[in-house]
């Protein structure tokens, strides 16, 4: 053998010792990871169980807000209650030397009347399990940067993380990564719709409707007649936009009298913000035509704009890869039943966006992803059967295995400067060529 054969084997054998010995340093470092996580396994139950067996709507996770922000203070973050001018909102931060930021989010308002029934207990438990998970490696595996918690109220209302990001609770951060529950499908690259919604008001004059009905002017009229326009205009609409509406208040609920106020709820979905706005265009003519041609007034008061949600491929694809690597659900019994599709195979089908959410503004600003994990069940989210579903053990272990590899997402982010630069820079180009 010649020495530039025998030098070359060596190279090679140098080369294959150094990647087998950096996939170890990986996995051993995943390991550590996942067992920080495993020995707070029943503490993190009983945080998920609480929220789930207290569920408090919007603005009002006061229970939520003190079980979170006590269990993070416990396990060592420096925690603000009550953050960004939020009464239930909270940021824990832990940092170990200079590098990025890393953000899980944690979601625990309820629904009205159905309890958590979109699964914001698990969404809470999987975001602090991950960053529970990246801390470990920040405070005993020599890794450096911040791992941030932010709790955000309201996701079912107002949108808490809309008013967060206006008062720079995101500045500063490399990435924004959650999760969320279904029921039959794991998703890494998710998409959400633009989501708009309005308080609209019909105001007339009473009068008694039978002695001089020529005297009254009918709210409820106003209100009939958008909502008949609206029908047709639905003609017109595209397959993925949505318009929904429902009454709220009236005055003078009795027959002999003609009702001069009707208070509605409406709201306007579309793919992206530009598709979402062309159709409040023509919902707002519709609204006005409507008293025109009522001869009442009417008044329409915008109370949530959620955005777009624009997933980072190079986050879901990492994430995805965590997945299949540590806890490929093909493999195990429980969970090879449901579906799972690759980043790529996402991107080709579009996201499939059904729901919204105010992570799609996060989005706009930062790199994020929301993967999506599987609790079982058939009945859908915002139904009283999924709040039954998201309380049982496999719900929580679906979040825990989710958080887990989220964590090495983040650390990911951490620990790999090449990673984390394509990755802004992906967003950057994405956020770009969005049309608004």
């Amino acid at each position: 053998m010649t020495i530039k054969a025998t030098l070359h084997i060596s190279l090679v054998a140098l080369s294959m010792a150094g990647i087998a010995t950096c996939q170890n340093n990986t996995n051993g470092l995943a390991q550590q990871v996942f067992s920080a996580i495993d020995s707070r396994n029943a503490q993190l139950k009983t945080v998920n169980q609480e929220i789930w067996a207290n569920p408090e709507t919007a603005m009002e996770e006061v229970h939520a807000h003190e079980i979170l922000t006590n269990f993070l203070e416990d396990q060592g973050f420096t925690v603000t209650r009550s953050a960004f001018n939020l009464s239930t909102a909270f940021k824990a931060t832990y940092s170990s030397g200079e590098g990025r930021s890393v953000s899980f989010n944690a979601e625990y308002d309820a629904l009205p009347g159905i309890g958590h029934a979109c699964g914001h207990n698990l969404i809470a438990t999987s975001g602090v399990a991950a960053a529970i998970g990246v801390k470990e490696a920040l405070e005993h595996q020599g890794v450096s940067g911040t791992v941030v918690v932010l709790g955000t109220p309201a996701e079912e209302s107002i949108g808490g993380k809309i008013k967060m990001l206006d008062a720079g609770a995101y500045k500063n951060l490399d990435c924004s990564l959650m999760a969320h529950p279904g029921n039959n499908a794991y998703g890494a690259w998710s998409r959400t719709l633009a989501s708009w919604r309005a308080n609209v008001t019909w105001t007339g004059k009473a009068s008694h409707a039978a002695l001089a009905p020529w005297q009254g002017q009918n709210a409820l009229d106003g209100f009939v007649a958008a909502y008949q326009m609206t029908g047709l205009y639905r003609q017109q609409l595209m397959a993925t936009d949505r318009i929904h509406h429902v009454i709220k208040n009236t005055d003078n609920l009795v027959t002999n009298v003609i009702p001069d106020r009707v208070e509605s709820e409406w709201g306007v979905r579309g793919t992206n913000r530009a598709r979402q706005a062309a159709v409040i265009e023509q919902l707002n003519s519709i609204v006005n035509g409507s008293a025109s041609g009522t001869n009442t007034t009417v008044f329409l008061t915008k109370v949530q704009d959620y955005w777009d949600q624009n997933p980072s491929f190079q986050l879901a694809k990492n994430y995805y890869d965590n997945l299949i690597e540590y806890f490929d659900p093909s493999k195990d019994e429980s969970t090879s039943k449901f579906s799972i599709s690759t980043p790529e195979e996402e991107v080709e089908a579009g996201g499939s966006p059904s729901a919204s959410s105010d992570q799609g503004n996060v989005s706009w600003f930062l790199p994020s992803i929301q993967v999506g994990f599987p609790i079982g069940g058939s009945a859908p989210n915002h139904n009283s059967g999924f709040t039954k579903v998201a309380g049982t053990d496999f719900a929580f272990d679906q979040a825990i295995v989710t958080a887990k590899a989220l964590a090495l997402t983040g650390l990911q982010v951490l620990q790999n400067a090449t990673f984390a630069e394509n990755m802004k820079k992906e967003w950057e180009e994405m956020i770009a060529k969005l049309q608004f």
